[in-house]
């Protein structure tokens, strides 16, 4: 992992998914990329992959990052991917992924969907710049350590594997 890799991605999951319908997002999105809701990004389309079991339910494109209502695992949550290079990419990604789930959490239209903030999932999106190794998972874990201060980091579901992309469950408590 070199230290210009920013395809970082972050999943900060739902505390009461069943609040809304998945496809309740849809609207919401377009609002956002009619009123360029999220600052330093130029939000341009929403796809819904709401009929995928366990997909990335509703996507936002962004030129900078994409944002979606995803639902891997099972697990609702609003993942935020960072596509464009940018200095300090892990608490970039973070506080761009905290700002959206605030929206979404005073937005009317979502029945008060709530987000965790004591749990959350970092991801490598670049299995290139970085591969699911031993080396690369230990320097991510470094470095959210780093960036998040006192936290416990634990390896994703499967996350050993080295055909899955490198990810890691961050506990702060």
């Amino acid at each position: 992992m070199t230290t210009d890799f920013y395809k970082f991605g972050i999943k900060i999951f739902a505390s009461n998914p069943d609040a809304v319908d998945i496809r309740d997002f849809i609207p919401v999105f377009h609002g956002w990329i009619q009123q360029q809701k999220i600052g330093g990004h130029l939000l341009i389309d929403v796809h819904d992959y709401s009929h995928v079991h366990e997909g990335p339910g509703i996507l936002l494109v962004g030129h900078e990052g994409n944002f979606s209502m995803d639902q891997a695992e099972g697990r609702l949550g609003l993942v935020y991917c960072r596509k464009q290079p940018v200095a300090d990419a892990l608490k970039v990604v973070f506080e761009t992924a905290q700002a959206a789930c605030r929206l979404l959490e005073t937005d009317a239209k979502l029945n008060g969907i709530k987000f965790r903030t004591d749990e959350f999932l970092v991801f490598s999106n670049d299995r290139l710049l970085a591969p699911n190794t031993i080396d690369t998972r230990a320097q991510l874990q470094s470095a959210i350590k780093r960036a998040f201060g006192n936290v416990t980091v634990t390896l994703a579901a499967q996350s050993a594997d080295p055909r899955e992309r490198l990810a890691f469950v961050v506990n702060r408590g």
